[in-house]
């Protein structure tokens, strides 16, 4: 089966965190920023991560400008599914607005595969934040390696009858601040 390179697989798995209002705990949400909702024009349904990738940028300047903070502040920036072509995207669209994110990015869908499976771009759909969040983020949260990162949750607000009619695939990104 011939695939688009710019195309995602979607991610099949799914994660729940435990929120509490205990003071134990391994992190706790310190910030939030809600999204709004994004349309760069993108057609393409192949191409998730070029039609999110300007929400994500909307949303984390604003977090940053809300909070007076920088990328410098935190161990780590995780988008959701952007896929690599996506995250390429976010830098070159962070990077006119001032930001660079690149020594400290991840994008979630992106680790999700091993290239040698030639996924192209990664993984898509919601349970990319949930999979790498309850895996990776909070096993480094226990050992100390992180101490404050930001989740931004990706998603394209797209479906198969807009899309058939040619409709453009709006975008949003919301955002948490997490800290140990």
């Amino acid at each position: 089966v011939l695939r688009s390179p710019v195309t995602q697989w979607t991610a099949t798995g799914v994660g729940a965190t435990l929120l509490t209002s205990r003071k134990e705990g391994i992190a706790k949400i310190t910030a939030a920023t809600t999204g709004r909702v994004v349309d760069f024009g993108i057609l393409d349904t192949n191409n998730m991560g070029a039609a999110m990738a300007p929400s994500a940028c909307d949303t984390i300047c604003a977090f940053f400008e809300d909070t007076g903070s920088s990328p410098d502040d935190f161990d780590a920036l995780f988008t959701g599914d952007l896929g690599k072509l996506g995250s390429e995207i976010l830098y070159d669209l962070l990077a006119q607005r001032g930001i660079d994110v690149c020594d400290r990015h991840v994008d979630c869908g992106a680790t999700l595969f091993f290239d040698s499976q030639k996924t192209y771009q990664g993984a898509s759909g919601a349970a990319c934040s949930a999979l790498v969040f309850n895996s990776y983020v909070l096993s480094n949260f226990r050992r100390g390696k992180f101490k404050r990162i930001l989740l931004a949750g990706t998603g394209a607000l797209m479906s198969p009858t807009t899309s058939f009619q040619g409709d453009s695939i709006p975008a949003i990104t919301h955002l948490v601040e997490v800290r140990a």
